[in-house]
């Protein structure tokens, strides 16, 4: 059965198809809430691609709706006020919990103890309020899918739990990776990779801060980069990550986080002039999917070359 398409037009997109990018995208709405999604673009070998696919609106749009960045303060007030939830269900006296000035983190505040006995039993309620703490903490992190990361030197902060919102994420791209396999068919891993890279790079680059403890105020979930048609490179490479995973099964893959960026790692057969970064025994292929610039599998800037080759990355196995 065919549908009709509604008159209106949410995003069109027409760019000289001589210059490598999307030249054109359009996202349609049909009368029964289905949203139609066409592109157009030139490959790394200036071949025109397209393809086209439909989803539901409601389920397609549905997860991670609500996605919101990593806000330390507002984290932070969240905790304090399920410490002293406990601290109430647990009929505790002469402590309780609250946020430090700047509400960075939260901190334990008593009661002068008149005993040596008293001082111990609120010494125990600190301990054991610790403890709850470090669980609550996790438990936050990943209900609200951030993770922590560590760069070398050193240096740490919360950001997307890129892996668990690309596994999230995927069922909502079975129509995508449907149509992806119908222009591809039968054929090399590499030419996937590329394909869907190529398909990746020519989405508009949204160039948002991503700095550690601030990665994640432009993040969007790959269902929302696809329906708004615009990401940062840490939303590019979870589009790539949860396509890639449904169509190549065996390689290992990872995400490779450099300062202030983030690339795509696979573990297959290295080409002449592959940039490769090594992690516990797999060998994997980087593929940088940002854009604008025209980047095959194996490619990358030189920015990123010398980080690589400077080991200033933390490198996140996917499988």
């Amino acid at each position: 059965m065919t549908h009709k398409l509604c008159a209106v037009v949410w995003l069109l997109f027409v760019i000289p198809s001589a210059a490598y990018s999307q030249n054109f995208f359009q996202l349609n709405e049909t009368e029964n809430d289905q949203l139609a999604f066409s592109y157009q673009w030139r490959d790394f070998n200036d071949r025109q691609q397209s393809f086209s696919f439909q989803v539901d609106k409601k389920e397609f749009l549905q997860p991670l709706k609500r996605y919101r960045g990593f806000n330390r303060e507002r984290s932070q007030r969240e905790l304090a006020h399920q410490l002293n939830r406990y601290i109430k269900q647990q009929q505790w006296q002469g402590i309780q919990a609250r946020l430090t000035p700047r509400q960075q983190s939260v901190e334990l505040v008593t009661a002068n103890a008149r005993t040596a006995q008293k001082q111990q039993q609120l010494n125990d309620y600190k301990k054991r309020l610790r403890d709850y703490y470090h669980e609550r903490w996790d438990d936050y992190l990943n209900a609200n899918f951030y993770r922590q990361l560590s760069l070398p030197p050193g240096e740490q902060g919360i950001i997307p739990d890129h892996p668990a919102i690309a596994s999230e994420v995927t069922p909502t791209l079975k129509p995508l990776i449907k149509a992806i396999g119908e222009q591809l068919g039968t054929n090399t891993q590499r030419n996937y990779i590329n394909y869907v890279a190529s398909f990746i790079q020519q989405i508009p680059y949204n160039d948002l801060n991503s700095k550690l403890d601030s990665r994640g105020d432009g993040f969007v979930p790959p269902n929302q980069l696809l329906y708004y048609n615009q990401g940062d490179c840490d939303s590019k490479v979870t589009l790539m990550t949860s396509v890639i995973k449904q169509i190549i099964e065996t390689p290992k893959m990872a995400i490779i986080y450099l300062p202030e960026h983030a690339v795509f790692g696979i573990a297959i057969s290295r080409q002449p002039g592959d940039t490769t970064v090594k992690h516990k025994g797999n060998n994997y292929v980087l593929v940088d999917v940002t854009g604008p610039a025209a980047m095959p599998m194996g490619q990358v800037g030189e920015e990123t070359k010398f980080q690589v080759k400077t080991q200033q990355y933390t490198v996140v196995p996917l499988n």
